[in-house]
């Protein structure tokens, strides 16, 4: 049976988006072709595939995702649940008054995150921002230092440039003990595996991350006084913790 790493023995015909290294052509199907990088993992589409900007928040505006919504919160707690846990062991923002201030990076139409971290008894100060929804809020972007923790649910697998987008979000952490949570489902097992998995017939859907891809990150992400930890706390939850180094 022909795994994700033995597909990776066939002639190089890509550069992978997310560091650059040769990528392989391991799945084709009907309306698209598959890449896996040779070092990252990452498995990607290539941009003559994707999708328009119109077309792409046409798929968006379909979905019904409100406060208030208990399957859809719930959801949301595999994210929300780590940044909760992360700041009740003693975790304190950095900030003078100890409030924890985050961002919800990709929100979309509803706050629901934001409503949810800054509800009773958190207390959390959170941002949003959103390309389709939210692009007023771009300067929340610029705020290097800033964030206790950033947010991203259901978005890196569909960024275009996906190294350049969390390298933005690493710079807005603040530097010792600022967390950034991920949610995505990551790619795992066999090719056939992949080829039936649902989360491919999405066509916003252009980058799919592997465990070996967070690992690369973590490495990729930190300046030279930094550290990155890499923490999977689920089957779709990572959490990148920046740290100084000592």
């Amino acid at each position: 049976m022909e795994t994700l790493s033995t597909s990776a023995q066939k002639q190089p015909a890509h550069k992978c988006r997310m560091c650059s290294s040769d990528a392989v052509l391991f799945h084709t199907d009907k309306t698209r072709e598959y890449y896996q990088c040779l070092t990252c993992q990452l498995v990607f589409v290539p941009l003559e595939y994707a999708i328009s900007e119109e077309e792409e928040k046409a798929v968006y505006d379909l979905h019904e995702n409100v406060s208030g919504d208990a399957g859809y919160e719930r959801f949301l707690s595999r994210a929300a649940n780590p940044v909760i846990e992360y700041f009740s062991e003693g975790n304190v923002g950095h900030n003078d008054d100890k409030v924890r201030r985050g961002l919800d990076f990709g929100c979309g139409p509803c706050t629901v995150l934001a409503n949810m971290l800054s509800a009773s008894p958190h207390y959390f100060h959170v941002d949003s921002y959103d390309l389709f929804y939210f692009p007023q809020n771009a300067r929340f972007l610029e705020r290097i230092g800033y964030y206790d923790f950033i947010t991203a649910t259901e978005v890196v697998e569909h960024l275009a440039d996906p190294l350049a987008v969390l390298r933005t979000l690493w710079s807005c952490l603040q530097s010792n003990g600022g967390i950034l949570v991920i949610m995505t489902k990551r790619v795992d097992g066999t090719i056939e595996r992949f080829r039936n998995w649902h989360y491919i017939r999405d066509p916003t859907h252009i980058s799919f991350f592997h465990e070996h891809t967070f690992a690369w990150l973590s490495n990729a992400l930190p300046a030279c006084n930094e550290t990155c930890e890499v923490k999977v706390v689920g089957p779709d939850v990572v959490i990148l913790l920046k740290k100084k180094n000592q």
